[in-house]
């Protein structure tokens, strides 16, 4: 055991000494000086502002409008008369149907009286027969009248059912000359106007209802590039072309992975919640978007690439303990031990919200634990462990290409 824990400090110290390079080796590292400065990566977008809970409203017949009740603005209630269409022949039809069903009714009822008739003639037939005042014959005339004034009445039924159906249609189609409100809602788009030929194939709606302007969605369109650069957790700000100088926050709910391919460029379709408190955000806005991953202004900066350099066979700080753990375990190959031990002190700093650097000091390679903020691709905002003006290592300087003699 005294000999493993000879060997462990031996194995410790060597993995100290590759963090402490000699002065002549300090030239052979690529650094930056730890500086103040701005973390920034922001993502421009383009946008379009609608209304939530909308819904459209077309015609559902062909016609012309005769009618328009509502403006734009107005609130109206689900089922409400919005607008009517001028249907002279939906009209006619109407008035045919229902005189034609008058005159069915009239026939039935005329028919009934028949059968009526009929029968009463046949069961005085049959009483004159009994008595001996009539004869058989007589008795079968009257039978076949009956059964007559019965296939009329059948007829004459049926007429009146066909009748009814044709109102039925007939007032279906009235119905449908009428426009009216699917939900409950404001006004926020009207079309409509006397004398405009619509059908239900229009390509724009005759009314568009929102639920209300006082939060609006702002639908943004990121191009493919920079996906990679914007999360849920980007803080969304926008401006509109009808108040330039008004710059407005939203909040982003969601990103879309579904690609728009316009061309040969792509983008993905993100939605964002906009407060309009003032009601002067519209629907159908055009917006400049920015999406910021990281604003961070006057503060501690080193680059990026710092946090992922490493001293050659560096080994963390270990006790004897432990070092001596992990030599059992991967049965002293010191390459896997350093692995393992070094992926347990990134994922010790990380659960922290830290990173490990390395500073240069009179040419020895300085550790330091440091609390990090924001981050872009470029720069690392460091808010804890660091006084300002160090060297910071960012990597190893590629050797010199030999010279051709």
């Amino acid at each position: 055991m005294r000999a493993i824990r000879g060997l462990s400090a031996f194995v410790l110290a060597a993995g100290l000494m590759a963090c402490q390079p000699t002065s002549d080796a300090a030239s052979s590292y690529v650094t930056a000086v730890a500086e103040i400065g701005d973390v920034r990566d922001v993502v421009p977008a383009t946008g379009i502002l609608i209304a939530p809970g909308g819904a459209e409203v077309r015609a559902q017949t062909t016609g012309i409008i005769a009618r328009v009740l509502v403006e734009e603005g107005d609130w109206v209630e689900a089922g409400q008369l919005l607008a009517t269409l001028q249907a002279a022949t939906v009209e006619q039809t109407h008035d045919e149907a229902a005189a034609t069903g008058a005159a069915a009714q009239a026939a039935v009822r005329q028919a009934e009286v028949a059968v009526r008739n009929r029968r009463a003639d046949r069961d005085r037939t049959a009483a004159l027969v009994e008595r001996g005042f009539s004869s058989r014959a007589a008795l079968a005339a009257a039978n076949g009248a009956v059964e007559q004034a019965e296939a009329a009445l059948d007829q004459a039924q049926a007429e009146a059912r066909a009748s009814g159906a044709r109102m039925a249609r007939a007032a279906s189609d009235a119905t449908a000359s009428e426009i009216r409100a699917s939900v409950a809602g404001v006004i926020a788009l009207s079309r409509a106007r006397p004398g405009l030929q619509v059908s239900p194939a229009d390509a724009q709606p005759l009314f568009q209802t929102v639920r209300g302007l006082d939060e609006m969605q702002l639908e943004i369109l990121i191009p493919e590039p920079d996906m990679g650069r914007v999360g849920t957790d980007s803080r969304v700000s926008f401006t509109v072309d009808a108040y330039p100088d008004l710059r407005n926050d939203a909040t982003l709910i969601s990103i879309g992975q579904a690609p728009v391919r316009e061309g040969r460029f792509v983008s993905y379709r993100a939605l964002a919640s906009a407060p309009n408190p003032g009601g002067q955000l519209l629907p159908g806005m055009s917006a400049s978007v920015e999406l910021v991953r990281a604003d961070s202004r006057r503060v501690m900066r080193i680059p990026a690439r710092a946090i992922y350099f490493r001293p050659e066979n560096y080994m963390p700080p270990l006790t004897d303990e432990e070092l001596e753990a992990l030599q059992r375990e991967f049965h002293g190959n010191m390459n896997l031990v350093r692995a393992a031990a070094g992926g347990s002190e990134f994922g010790r700093l990380f659960r922290r919200g830290k990173r490990l650097i390395f500073s240069l000091r009179d040419g020895d390679l300085v550790r330091h634990e440091v609390t990090i903020g924001a981050e872009t691709d470029e720069f690392v905002e460091v808010r804890e462990g660091l006084q300002g003006g160090e060297v910071i290592v960012v990597g190893r300087r590629p050797p010199p290409e030999p010279t051709a003699r």
